[in-house]
């Protein structure tokens, strides 16, 4: 529910909340919230966390002493997203307890030693069963908020620059809707290596008397899955019918990687391997900055025995496939019989391959993967596999797409964006386009090329071109990086975002109105 809508009378409020019980727990607090500060936002952070509800009642002030009217106070408070609801209060405060009969009534921590000026307030929440709670929220000077979107302003310039790269393509994004809305067609096997990233979000407390140290405190810790398990995750929440195969750790980790691809309804194959635990991934964060990152991980290949449970596996299922994505952090899932089984099977069957595989030093070689359909490296990833430091991109470019014989490719370039290459190897008749970055500056990159592989696979799996494939992968990578921690993106957060596209006017845009 948006702003004023929250605004209620208290009789209104009182026959909301009755249903809610005893389900859900309601809190209460009480102010006049003449001007929203961060100590504010403590505030009711703390009082949203007692309970499920939040009910502010918003004092009513004196001509001399308002210099916002008490509809306007009320109107401020409504916008903020942890509050459920906002009574405009005419009689006291009690009055309001008896009726809504709170569970937590949350008083500032400075009303703790001054019971005496509101006993009727505390009398009237202990008679309706309530408790009364003294905070003012914790003070913390690095945020702990994991998993949340952050304010996007997409710069005007980068928006008209892609739109005139898309203009020169023919790209027509009544189409790429259209095209979007029907992913759900498709059903895409994902396979790959599975790796659970936790982020800590910490509080720095400065250097160590110790030893020259950065010393923190965890404030908040999330999980998220990441790796080809977030591909097929995407592909899910895009509407396509993901199957998954990778092999995981006997442990923990496992067990959250089975039930989060069970709650979304993704077939998986998921052997525990007793050699290797399941990649886990710790990223130390301050103010959303990455302090560090400890990896726990085996990187060796499959036994034979596993090799073959996989192998059988995959002749039953690539000929009912609409693609195939393969996604190879060299952590040991991909071997080369599997992958010599696959590229046969595909060929044999017609589906298409689409192929990335990160090198985080000079391990991982993205031209293994020969006569697929689209490789997506980085820039460092095909040099490393071409073994140039050198060359221009548009000469690695050709040289990839000739030894590989590949037919698409896109080598992306951080934070400056795509290039997309198309046609056909070994002549001079290859097309390129340039499409930049549509974000100024990112919140994580961690996972904003599982996103792009995921949305440019799609879209070629239903018939659009690399170009074509290519802007809704960028669009894809500029959703993700705007998120902490590994977020499945829908085909809702695509088309949003093509409308904030369609929309710009020169202005400063904020995506966050459309999600």
């Amino acid at each position: 529910m948006t702003g004023s809508k929250k605004i209620k009378t208290l009789t209104e409020i009182k026959s909301e909340i009755t249903p809610l019980r005893p389900e859900r727990k309601i809190s209460l607090t009480y102010g006049h919230f003449s001007v929203i500060h961060p100590g504010h936002l403590r505030y009711l952070q703390f009082a949203k966390s007692k309970g499920d509800f939040l009910v502010v009642a918003i004092q009513k002030l004196g001509k001399d002493n308002e210099h916002f009217s008490q509809q306007e106070r009320a109107e401020a408070i409504s916008n903020l997203a942890i509050v459920d609801r906002v009574i405009l209060l005419d009689e006291n405060i009690t009055s309001a307890i008896k009726e809504i009969k709170p569970d937590f009534y949350v008083k500032g921590k400075e009303f703790e030693n001054n019971t005496e000026l509101f006993i009727d307030e505390i009398k009237a929440v202990e008679e309706a069963g309530g408790k009364v709670v003294y905070s003012s929220g914790e003070v913390k000077y690095a945020t702990s908020r994991i998993g949340k979107g952050q304010k996007n302003i997409l710069s005007p310039e980068k928006a008209k620059a892609f739109l005139k790269t898309c203009k020169r393509q023919n790209i027509d994004f009544l189409k790429l809707k259209k095209k979007i809305e029907e992913f759900n067609k498709l059903k895409i096997l994902v396979i790959g290596d599975t790796i659970v990233d936790q982020f800590v979000a910490c509080d720095s407390l400065g250097i160590s008397s110790e030893a020259p140290v950065q010393v923190v405190r965890e404030l908040d810790a999330q999980e998220f899955i990441g790796g080809a398990a977030i591909i097929a995750l995407h592909l899910k929440k895009l509407g396509a019918s993901a199957h998954f195969f990778s092999v995981l750790g006997n442990d923990s980790s496992s067990n959250y990687v089975q039930k989060m691809l069970d709650k979304a309804g993704i077939e998986s194959l998921l052997y525990r391997d007793e050699s290797r635990p399941t990649t886990f991934k710790i990223r130390y964060m301050v103010n959303n900055q990455k302090l560090l990152r400890v990896s726990r991980l085996k990187q060796h290949s499959l036994s034979r025995e596993i090799e073959n449970i996989y192998l059988e596996e995959l002749r039953k299922v690539i000929p009912t496939m609409d693609g195939i994505i393969i996604s190879d952090f060299a952590y040991g899932m991909l071997t080369s019989r599997i992958i010599e089984e696959i590229t046969e099977l595909s060929k044999a069957c017609k589906v298409n391959i689409y192929a990335d595989a990160q090198s985080s030093s000079q391990i991982g070689d993205i031209a293994k993967y020969k006569g697929i359909s689209l490789s997506t490296p980085t820039e460092k990833e095909i040099r490393i596999a071409l073994s140039d430091q050198e060359s221009g991109i548009e000469e690695l470019a050709h040289r990839f797409l000739n030894e590989t014989q590949n037919n698409y490719l896109t080598v992306t370039l951080g934070s400056q964006g795509v290039l997309a290459y198309s046609g056909a190897p070994n002549t001079e008749s290859i097309d390129s386009e340039y499409f930049c970055a549509l974000s100024d500056s990112a919140v994580d990159v961690a996972g904003a090329g599982d996103a792009f592989l995921s949305g440019a696979s799609l879209a070629l799996s239903s018939g659009l071109n690399v170009m074509e494939a290519s802007a809704i992968g960028s669009i894809m990578s500029a959703i993700s990086i705007k998120r902490v921690g590994n977020i499945s993106i829908s085909k809702e957060d695509i088309i949003n975002y093509i409308n904030l596209l369609l929309e710009n006017d020169g202005s400063d845009m904020n995506y966050l109105k459309y999600v």
